[in-house]
């Protein structure tokens, strides 16, 4: 059984989008100095976290933090990764927020990283430079396309086929001369301090106000390199600092190497709307808005139940895949998951992507979004899985990803 399906390419340029995201970008937006309240509350929250980072069989507060989170490829072999926490209670009007990030090796926690944000702030600094506000995605356009489930490529014939060979070949040299470059140079560099904690953040941010029956929800995002992680999120109410106890949520979060020749997908995010702004966001905006990428703005669904009436979208990059002469295969497959393991309930048909399809390759690097809608009308009430699954016919390699739903009555 074959549902009916809508789709786009959402194409990104990497010499002006994601790729060169930068935590330390000239117009990070410049932090607003704190009260002694909130030098206090952060202080308190860091504190928090101390403690919930020494206890293995902390859970975190899941009664008032519900967390959403993705990891994007970016620049600079640096994870972009959007974060939005849900409020179930509309008692937050604003929160002093603070956010670490701590090293796990073969399993365990780090517990030899030092928190640099501790340190400015009892020196009565306002903010260690180091510390942006809030990591943001650079100026870049992000453009949404038009259909894509047809490709306009035209078959590959073999004296374009011998071309490629040489091509890859060629820039397979030239990668691996880049490679030496950039391992000169990252050597002469000074490299991040093992003992600081990889990614450290506190800012005072407006809750935003619900839509209809929605949570109070607050979106900011992080940077990471390849690794796994603990991340911590610590809120206090601004409007009871003194009276309310924290509420903290920790989350442990994998980064893949993004930055290699291996064919990767990104996660998969469930939008309800993917809207082209008039304009590129500035560094404020973009740092509330950590879904927006150029002038294309993703919202996220704001839960992960819908019902027959609803449209399922997805959102995610593809990455590291064959170019030039690019020939993607991406399939959608639906899986009903009950007691035992999944089923196949139902796929889409595929989507062919070519070189006129994808954004142009930048130096040894290919990046590009790509979205599909699927009516649910069809999906009985249960839970699913929908499974991405990427086949590059260039490289010969595929890569998948998944994201879990449920569908429920009107």
């Amino acid at each position: 059984m074959r549902s009916r399906s809508t789709s786009a390419l959402v194409s990104l340029a990497l010499t002006a989008g994601i790729s060169h995201l930068s935590p330390v970008a000239a117009d990070t937006p410049s932090r607003k100095p704190l009260g002694i309240e909130e030098r206090n509350a952060v202080l308190a929250l860091i504190k928090a976290v101390d403690a919930a980072q020494g206890n293995d069989e902390f859970g975190g507060d899941r009664e008032r933090l519900v967390w959403d989170g993705h990891v994007l490829r970016s620049g600079n072999q640096t994870a972009y990764l959007p974060f939005r926490l849900t409020f179930p209670t509309d008692a937050w009007k604003a929160a002093v927020v603070y956010v670490r990030a701590v090293s796990r090796h073969d399993g365990m926690r780090a517990s030899d990283e030092r928190s640099v944000a501790r340190e400015w702030l009892l020196r009565g600094s306002a903010a260690p430079p180091r510390m942006p506000e809030t990591i943001y995605v650079g100026q870049g356009e992000m453009p949404v396309g038009g259909p894509a489930a047809s490709s306009s490529r035209a078959a590959v014939a073999a004296p374009a086929q011998a071309l490629t060979v040489l091509a890859l070949q060629q820039r397979e040299a030239e990668k691996q001369n880049a490679a030496a470059e950039a391992q000169k140079k990252k050597a002469e560099e000074k490299q991040r301090d093992p003992f600081v904690f990889p990614f450290e953040d506190y800012y005072v941010a407006d809750v935003k106000a619900p839509h209809g029956s929605e949570p109070r929800m607050l979106e900011r995002a992080l940077s990471l390199p390849p690794g796994e992680y603990d991340v911590y999120v610590a809120l206090l109410d601004r409007s009871r600092i003194k009276t309310s106890s924290p509420a903290i949520l920790r989350r442990t979060i994998t980064v893949p190497d993004f930055w290699n020749d291996e064919l990767a997908v990104s996660s998969l995010i469930l939008a309800s709307e993917v809207n082209t702004l008039p304009s590129a966001p500035n560094a404020k905006q973009q740092a509330e808005h950590p879904y927006t990428f150029g002038r294309a703005e993703v919202i996220p669904v704001a839960r992960t139940t819908f019902t027959t009436a609803d449209v399922l979208s997805v959102v995610f990059q593809i990455c590291n895949y064959g170019a030039p002469d690019s020939d993607l295969q991406v399939e959608y497959n639906f899986y009903r998951v009950e007691d035992g393991p999944r089923k196949l309930f139902n796929r889409t048909p595929p989507q062919q992507f070519g070189d006129t399809d994808l954004p142009p390759p930048a130096a040894w690097e290919t990046v590009a979004f790509a979205t599909q809608a699927v009516p649910l009308e069809t999906f009985p009430v249960g839970q699913y899985e929908l499974e991405v699954t990427v086949r590059d016919r260039l490289t010969r390699r595929s890569a998948s990803s998944t994201v879990s739903f449920s569908v429920a009555m009107k």
